[in-house]
């Protein structure tokens, strides 16, 4: 009699305790580091790392995760390739990550940039985001260039493109020999940036444009120098619904932009009340299932 009087108790708190557990949110993914290693042709190989945590661990199909980081990681003109993922890292091939143009001392190496928040977006809007958080954005990010050269970045959410000199011996060599024999070092001809304008005016004024994740300041305002290529425009004002536009820019182009910003709806404040209430129905009729029993 004892054991019956005591099991409805028991069994509504462990309903509680459940129904307390599946509305708490859970940070389920978090990208550690990713390393891309430059070859020679300008091909890369990235190794991106990261955690699984919380109690849905294993919830996250790793189909959606190779998806959402395929399309985190893409960035040239070819799809990223996934060589190999477990549930803490993969290997992808990156295609033309990054451009080359001889020069007569060696190689520059220009680099395409990467926007994170891609992959986020894409699992936002998946059918799991409610219950699932991710940060695609990893806390390290190393390049390596085929000449051992090393550029770091911690804590971005997208990465920038940079350009870097491989000294060739060979090419050095000739260069410093017809110096000696001349006494004049050949002209490097340096490599032309490729890069574009910006032209935004916004209704508000008084937005602030970021671009990959930069603060380029206010509207309206002329934003020259902008690297060739995709990049994501979010455009912030308090008060108001950011938003978000992907361009590109190609080289000596301008492009003029006018955004509108709604502005903002408070937003209702979810709550669990409906799920403790149908977990708290459920331990009652529990309780009075048992008490018919007795």
């Amino acid at each position: 009699m004892t054991q019956y009087c005591n099991s409805p108790g028991r069994m509504a708190i462990i309903l509680l305790c459940m129904t307390f557990v599946l509305i708490m949110p859970v940070q389920a993914f978090t990208a550690d580091s990713l390393d891309i290693t430059i070859a020679k042709n300008g091909d890369a190989t990235a190794v991106f790392r990261f955690t699984l945590e919380g109690l849905i661990e294993n919830a996250i199909p790793q189909s959606m995760l190779e998806e959402q980081l395929i399309k985190g990681l893409s960035s040239g003109s070819e799809p990223p390739t996934l060589v190999s993922m477990d549930r803490s890292r993969a290997t992808i091939v990156l295609k033309k990550f990054a451009n080359t143009y001889d020069n007569p001392q060696g190689t520059d190496y220009q680099t395409s940039s990467m926007d994170f928040r891609k992959a986020e977006i894409a699992l936002k809007d998946s059918a799991v985001s409610s219950i699932i958080t991710a940060d695609f954005s990893p806390e390290t990010a190393t390049l390596i260039f085929p000449d051992g050269y090393v550029r770091t970045f911690t804590n971005i959410e997208s990465l920038p493109s940079i350009t870097h000199t491989v000294i060739d011996p060979v090419k050095a060599a000739s260069a410093k020999a017809a110096q000696t024999t001349t006494g004049i070092l050949p002209v490097i001809p340096a490599v032309a940036a490729q890069t574009g304008t910006l032209n935004v005016t916004s209704q508000p004024e008084g937005v602030t444009v970021w671009i990959d994740g930069t603060n380029y300041g206010n509207t309206p305002a002329v934003f020259p120098g902008i690297p060739a290529g995709e990049h994501t425009l979010t455009f912030k004002k308090e008060g108001y619904t950011p938003v978000t536009k992907e361009v590109n820019l190609n080289d000596g182009m301008t492009i003029r932009l006018s955004v509108y910003l709604a502005p903002a709806e408070p937003t209702p404040t979810q709550s669990p009340v409906g799920a403790l209430a149908a977990g708290v129905a459920i331990a009652l009729c529990l309780a009075l299932w048992a008490a018919r029993k007795r």
